[in-house]
């Protein structure tokens, strides 16, 4: 059986042979049919991209090889493939995929008491019984405790405003709280905490500034996200106003537990079920798909493709829908701290892992990093992300928009040669120091992932895809991506300056001494 390393030097020979991705179309009469999948609301167009029929095939066997199969099984099975922490990953149990007796049934009766906590608070009258007794939410957290109710909060305003203010609070940063505070009364404001240890420093700073703020009304109006009950409990709330997180679930995978409490309470029970729906379905497709039909598995391959073979170091992600601006800082998170390791399960190097993830909304990028797109060294692979149904009754906008969209990604691929930039100058005096300058060097591969609508549903679909994507590349990696051990050093650290800064004494390098004096100026 082929090695791993023999599969990438196939890939390699594949990959010095390629011609340009707007000849493959020519030379592929059946591209279309094997390089665009669909599942659901989601469509991914992957002929874009710089590999040949033959590249698909072997980057599949390379998938084959790695064990994918096997890996993928275990993890709906509930096998601990988080190894170096010695713990189940069951996210997909949070939406009623896979996972123990034990652990749906706790699932149940959690998403029952959500449920029921959020139909109460939005149904809840004032003393007067005119208007809701509840104006706003304000949601403490950071990382995926933040990012993704964040970017779902987004998403789910496409399909109707929430009942009640949603706001955020997450950085360390006093402006963070302040202005998630700002204009708000303590008796009509619900404060949902979300850690899942209850003592990250940034989510713990801002719930004691909220319990303040709250003064008596914190008794009711505070509510903590937690897997440590204890904690919480001593940070002096009450039992009914703790909501469970499980060590099966990490941060970056939790937006579908309890941390997603804001979300069913601001845009209802419904919204949130129907998000679940749609993650659960590609939880599916995913688990039972065989790899060269399977919508994620593709999607992490080509990825492989362009970090491992053609070198690229960065992937952008553009989303062509305002509601989804905030999807490139996700999955920044997602990818970047799931599988940015330099070390493999074994604790042997694992070479060339996860890309720099960046991005930012279309048009607006347009006008700010597609030059570099287009004409800079070396470029990157781009993931564009569109919705086809205009959500705000503004169809001429939505129709400039897809525009736009689709001619970024034939820009990209198609390029403008030279000569012709030559023929188009004619006897400009200029023209050898010009002609170079408007040449775009093209072939630069991208990925359409378009969604009909921006329903809850297509939301579940969509972050579920990215998920198996990132669990995908870890196994082709050979990394574990659900520990995060290069988070703790520089909490360490801060700790240890900021007991300085209270008057203790530290040693450190001339530089970090330097800036530590300066605090207080």
């Amino acid at each position: 059986m082929p090695t791993r390393d023999t599969h990438f030097k196939t890939l390699e020979g594949l990959a010095s042979q390629a011609v340009s991705i707007a000849d493959l179309f020519k030379t592929e009469p059946n591209r279309m049919d094997n390089f665009v999948l669909r599942e659901g609301p989601v469509r991914a167009d992957f002929s874009k991209q710089a590999m040949s029929e033959s590249a698909r095939v072997a980057l599949l066997s390379l998938a084959a090889n790695c064990d994918l199969d096997e890996w993928r099984a275990k993890l709906f099975a509930g096998d601990k493939v988080n190894t170096s922490e010695d713990r189940a990953v069951l996210h997909m149990a949070l939406r009623g995929v896979g996972g123990s007796a034990k652990v749906q049934g706790q699932v149940g009766k959690m998403r029952t008491r959500m449920r029921e906590f959020a139909e109460r608070i939005r149904a809840a009258k004032s003393k007067t019984g005119k208007g809701k007794k509840y104006k706003a939410i304000v949601h403490i957290g950071i990382g995926g405790s933040d990012l993704g109710p964040r970017l779902v909060a987004d998403a789910f305003r496409a399909t109707g405003a929430p009942a009640l203010e949603l706001r955020f609070a997450e950085n360390v940063d006093g402006a963070s709280i302040n202005d998630a505070l700002a204009g708000l009364t303590p008796k009509s404001t619900l404060v949902i905490a979300v850690s899942k240890s209850f003592t990250t420093q940034e989510t713990r700073m801002n719930a004691e500034a909220a319990r303040d703020w709250l003064g008596k009304n914190a008794a009711k109006n505070f509510i903590a996200v937690t897997a440590n009950n204890e904690g919480a409990q001593k940070f002096g709330l009450a039992k009914d106003n703790i909501f469970d997180f499980w060590d099966w679930v990490g941060g970056r995978y939790s937006v579908w537990s309890a941390v997603g409490l804001s979300l069913q309470i601001a845009y209802g029970p419904e919204h949130f079920d129907a998000f679940l729906k749609g993650a659960a379905a590609m939880d599916t497709h995913f688990r039972d798909q065989p790899l060269q039909e399977n919508l994620p598995v593709m999607l992490a391959m080509t990825g492989i493709w362009n970090r491992n073979v053609l070198g690229y170091t960065s992937q952008a992600v553009i989303p062509y829908a305002r509601r989804l601006r905030k999807l490139p800082a996700f999955l920044q998170q997602l990818e970047m701290e799931s599988n940015g390791k330099s070390a493999g399960r074994d604790g042997k190097p694992a070479g060339l892992t996860c890309p720099v993830i960046w991005g930012d909304e279309g048009t607006n990028g347009q006008h700010a990093f597609f030059q570099w797109l287009h004409q800079g060294t070396p470029g990157a692979p781009v993931d564009f992300v569109a919705v086809l149904k205009d959500g705000e009754d503004r169809p001429e906008h939505h129709k400039a928009l897809l525009a736009n969209c689709f001619a970024q990604s034939e820009a990209l691929m198609l390029g403008k040669p030279e000569h012709v930039v030559r023929e188009e100058m004619g006897d400009e005096s200029n023209i050898d120091e010009l002609a170079p300058q408007k040449t775009f060097p093209g072939n630069r591969p991208s990925t359409t992932i378009t969604l009909d609508e921006l329903t809850p549903e297509a939301m579940g679909y969509l972050i579920a895809l990215y998920e198996h994507k990132t669990f995908v590349q870890g196994v082709i990696w050979n990394v574990n991506s659900f520990d995060q051990w290069g988070v703790q050093l520089g909490k360490v650290l801060a700790g240890a300056i900021l007991a300085e800064m209270d008057g203790e004494k530290g040693e450190h390098d001339p530089s970090t001494n330097a800036l530590i004096g300066l605090v207080g100026l």
